[in-house]
Order: C-alpha cells, then sequence, then structure tokens
C-alpha cells in the first residue's frame, strides 16, 4: 500500500478540521447524565444495543491484566470513570468514550471468554470466569451503578461530530472519516461506501488502506460531487462531506446506488488508461522526486471530470497530448492548479479552481484541431 498525501501519511492522518465552522447556540447542546446500573448495560450488550463505531478504534487494546483488575475494581465497588454514549437512536448507542471499558464487561458478562487474572485484592479469584462467581459477587454486579453522560437527538449533528472528537479519549484522535463513520453508521451510506471499497478494482487502482477510513473519504468524495446538482454550492470539503453523508443516506433508489459505484469504478479503470498503471492519483505522475502518495485533491478533480467526458473513445486517442498539458500544470508548483491541490485544497477556493482548470484543459483536449 503507498501512503496518504495532501500531504499526509496514514500514521499522522488526524484532520483537524473538526473545529465547527459556523457557529451555533450552546440552547441546541442536550447532554444529560444519567444512572446505568450494570445489568441494564449488559442487556443492552447482549442485544446489539451498543455499538461501536464502524472503524472499530482497536476495542480490544487492554490486556487480560488490565481487564481483570476492572472486573475486580467492579467487585470491590470501587467508582469506575463516566461513560459517553450519543443516545441520538435510542435502539442502538454509540459509544463515544469508554470503549475499553465496554468491551472488557462484554466479553467477562456476555461473551464469557475473559478468565480472571493478575487480580490484586480478590486473588482467591484468579482463573474463574463469570460462571464461577459466587452468589455474593451476582448481588454486587446487580447493584452496580455506572454514571453516563449522554448526548441527545436534539444536539445538532454538527456540534456531535465536534463533541464526539473532544470527548474520545480512547488513542488516536480521530479524523474527520472516523467520525462520520461514527455518527451514521446505522444508515446505508456506511455500508454503500465499504461495497464500493471492497471492490477489487477499487482496492487495485486506488491502493490504500483502509486502517483510517481513508478510502471511504475518497469515495465519498466522488459521490459528493456526482450527487450534489449546484455545484460548489458549500463552504468548504469537510461541511460538503458532512452533508453528502447524510445524503446519501437518504437514497433508496437501489438501482441509483449500483449506478454510482459502477460509475466510479469505470471511471477508475478510464484513469489507468489515460494517466497509466499505478499513478495512484499521485504529483510523482509529474514530479519524479515526489514519493508516490496519493493526493486526495487530485482524486476528487480526476475522477469526477474524467467521468463527465462523453467521448472517452475520442479522448483516449488524444491521451499524448492530455498528459503533455497534465504534467505541465503539475510540475509548475506555482501554478494555480498545483496550489490547488497543495495548499487550502480543501477551501471553496481552491476546490472551484482546479475543477476549472481541468475541466478546461480536458475540453481544449478534445476540441483542438
Amino acid at each position: 500500500m503507498h501512503e496518504y498525501e495532501e500531504d499526509i501519511n496514514e500514521n499522522e492522518l488526524v484532520d483537524n478540521n473538526t473545529d465547527l465552522k459556523t457557529p451555533f447556540s450552546t440552547k441546541d447542546i442536550k447532554i444529560t447524565n444519567a444512572i446505568v446500573l450494570l445489568p441494564s448495560l449488559i442487556n443492552r450488550l447482549k442485544y446489539d444495543e451498543i455499538v461501536n463505531p464502524d472503524f472499530q478504534r482497536n476495542a480490544d487494546l487492554w490486556t487480560n491484566k488490565q481487564m481483570s483488575r476492572l472486573i475486580e475494581s467492579i467487585l470491590l465497588k470501587l467508582p469506575l470513570p463516566v461513560f459517553y454514549f450519543d443516545v441520538s437512536n435510542p435502539e442502538k448507542w454509540i459509544i463515544v468514550d469508554g470503549l475499553q471499558r465496554i468491551s472488557t464487561i462484554k466479553r467477562f458478562f456476555v461473551d464469557k471468554k475473559l478468565r480472571l487474572n493478575h487480580l490484586e485484592f480478590l486473588v482467591h479469584l484468579n482463573g474463574k470466569i463469570y460462571d464461577d462467581l459466587e452468589r455474593s459477587y451476582q448481588r454486587i454486579i446487580d447493584d452496580t451503578e455506572f454514571i453516563t453522560y449522554q448526548i441527545e437527538a436534539q444536539t445538532p449533528k454538527k456540534v456531535r461530530y465536534s463533541i464526539f472528537n473532544r470527548i474520545n479519549t480512547g488513542g488516536l484522535s480521530l479524523n474527520e472519516q472516523e467520525i462520520r463513520q461514527a455518527l451514521n453508521q446505522e444508515g446505508l451510506g456506511v455500508k454503500f461506501l465499504e461495497n464500493i471499497c471492497s471492490d477489487p478494482n477499487f482496492k487495485k487502482i486506488v491502493g490504500i488502506s483502509s486502517k483510517r477510513m481513508i478510502d471511504r473519504e475518497l469515495a465519498l468524495r466522488f459521490i459528493a460531487f456526482k450527487l450534489n446538482n449546484k455545484e460548489f454550492n458549500f463552504n468548504n470539503m469537510s461541511d460538503f462531506l458532512d452533508e453528502s453523508m447524510e445524503n446519501l443516506d437518504q437514497i433508496k433508489n437501489e438501482n441509483k446506488l449500483i449506478e454510482l459505484k459502477k460509475e466510479l469504478i469505470e471511471t477508475l479503470i478510464f484513469s489507468e488508461d489515460i494517466l497509466g498503471e499505478k499513478h495512484r492519483f499521485s504529483r510523482s505522475l509529474a514530479i519524479k522526486t515526489k514519493t508516490k502518495t496519493l493526493n486526495r485533491s487530485l482524486f476528487d478533480v480526476i475522477t469526477v471530470c474524467f467521468s463527465r467526458i462523453e467521448n472517452k473513445n475520442l479522448f483516449l486517442t488524444k491521451k499524448e497530448l492530455f498528459l503533455k498539458n497534465f504534467i505541465e500544470i503539475i510540475q509548475d508548483e506555482r501554478s494555480e492548479f498545483s496550489k490547488s491541490i497543495t495548499e487550502g485544497s480543501n477551501s471553496k477556493s481552491a476546490i472551484e479552481n482546479r475543477f476549472r482548470i481541468l475541466n478546461s484543459l480536458i475540453n481544449e483536449v478534445l476540441y483542438e484541431n
């Protein structure tokens, strides 16, 4: 797998653009605190009513010792840190913070796969699983209460995006696509993006890992522009993708989804016909000193503009002329196009510039005498 640019590698992929772009009223925020009994939490886990965000933020980071000590703390009646849940869908709570603790509770009380070990005080319980516990411990479990903070449905999704990133302490900070996946995971969009990214042609041509949902964002970028009839009617890429993710959930016509996927895959194949195999939407296509790292802005502008070429056969006959001109505008790092894919590339002006320039270049090639 190649790296990911704009110019970011996978290990640095925290978008850090999750600050709210538009003002909101504090009256819009509704976070309540509630006491939840452990048996109630266990039942929710048993019936899959508490879900981990789709990107699976390393739910098994803890060692057996750490998990065992958490269970020991419960049995000793020690208070645990608060849990945060997004309860906008009362049928499916989303874990915002407390993933390792919730995963441990599930492993011990629901899956019954955690065998206690390395206990500090209740050493006589070492080697035991949940079903081995004496009735006295069962009573403690029945009476155990947790403090939870619950983000209610009336809190606008924009605000929930920000809260999700601020509160989460489970290791790596979340990038914007991971948050989109988390807050929309019950919708059609998450499954549709996964379906696209698992396609063999997508994986081969794009060649990016799904480790931090990078591939999902790329697919979403293409779909967002295809669904947006009023092109560039948005403030920035982040807001545009947020809205597009929600719009994707509203599509009921399965044929439209099939057509969107088909169009993207065919466009990816066409991009190899024009740019060559393993071009990877990288500036190394034009600047040989550049490492072959995928550039998000090149991905969106190439795939969307190529998809709109009506006479692709004619364009193929003129690909050498196109390549010559295209390479020139990438090589010139002072050019408007080059700046639009490297400097502030998610701003509305940069997006407008790169689409305008590439569309113009394509038309010049198609209609040159």
